[in-house]
């Protein structure tokens, strides 16, 4: 059987890269959202130029749309891939929620509960009403234009923290983590079952389909470097997050002196090997092509690989050829 092995391309939206990638065999190609286009109207265009890789967003926020506009992309999606779409959600951070959409970001776990709840409704076309916390349509049945290709479609969470991973193992099929550290996995394995018996779910049933941070290159310093950037910015610009998942892990020094660098370049240089071989896989493309492995050993069922952000095409292109399956 071929290893399961999926692709975050983020913010690019490059359709050969995504045919070069069905091509290779992986299973899915991940669309990321974030202030320019949209995940939804890059995959419709991936759509168009593929026939079989699975089309994710990667994440899109429940802030920014209804679940009603959620549940009506993603089923337009469905229909325009013949049923390869999958929806992966996130409740993203106040810097996005607030700076960007202008929405304050309260209640972020009551509000995904929700979400998955009316988006699955809303893609069965229940008819009956639902009187919710933030949204309580009449009727949550509107399919009269057309009519879903398939009225499931997997969702998964994007969730760092021990009550967003429960409630994943609760409501969600599949779990997202990024940049997460494997010391703290096999604890947030337990939260994602703790989750998943409070629904009378087998945890077996949730696939973990974790990002996985790659940085492949010839030159072992210019992949650190790549690496070490990336990490320092998701460290700096997204507190409360990934920096707190570092400090559980025992990596307080690095988060602090990552923060306290005056630029993300100079905070990467304050980025550990120990730390940052917890969060990435980083080398030449010999020592890199192996490391996929270890990885569904500890129990990670979709790696999902990702070239550093800010590399240019070249780089991206070099990741497919390196962990295709």
């Amino acid at each position: 059987m071929t290893a399961r092995t999926g692709v975050l391309f983020a913010l690019r939206d490059d359709p050969s890269l995504v045919v070069r990638a069905e091509e290779l065999g992986y299973e899915s190609a991940w669309a990321a959202e974030g202030q320019g286009m949209t995940a939804f109207g890059k995959l419709e265009r991936w759509a168009v130029h593929t026939e079989e890789i699975g089309l994710a967003t990667g994440i899109v926020n429940v802030y920014s749309r209804t679940p009603a506009t959620l549940a009506a992309a993603t089923a337009t999606l469905d229909a325009h891939s013949d049923g390869r779409a999958i929806l992966g959600l996130g409740v993203a951070h106040p810097g996005v929620v607030e700076t960007f959409h202008g929405v304050p970001f309260e209640r972020p776990l009551a509000r995904m509960h929700e979400y998955v709840e009316l988006v699955r409704r809303y893609l069965r076309g229940d008819a009956d009403s639902f009187d919710g916390e933030f949204f309580t349509p009449e009727r949550t049945s509107f399919w009269d234009a057309f009519e879903p290709v398939r009225k499931e479609v997997p969702i998964y969470n994007g969730a760092l923290g021990p009550g967003n991973v429960r409630l994943t193992g609760q409501v969600a099929d599949g779990w997202v983590p990024n940049l997460y550290p494997r010391p703290q996995f096999d604890e947030a394995l337990e939260w994602l079952e703790t989750g998943a018996d409070r629904a009378g779910r087998a945890v077996a049933d949730i696939d973990v389909a974790m990002y996985v941070l790659t940085a492949v290159h010839d030159d072992p310093d210019e992949a650190r470097r790549a690496a070490a950037e990336h990490v320092a910015y998701y460290l700096r610009d997204v507190p409360g997050y990934y920096d707190r998942a570092a400090e559980q892990a025992g990596f307080s020094d690095d988060v602090a002196a990552v923060r306290a660098a005056s630029t993300t370049e100079a905070g990467a240089q304050e980025i550990s090997e120990a730390f940052l071989d917890l969060v990435a896989i980083v080398g030449t493309p010999d020592e890199a092509r192996g490391r996929l492995a270890e990885l569904r050993e500890m129990g990670v069922d979709l790696p999902i690989v990702r070239a550093p952000g800010g590399v240019d095409r070249d780089w991206v292109a070099r990741t497919l050829e390196v962990f295709a399956p």
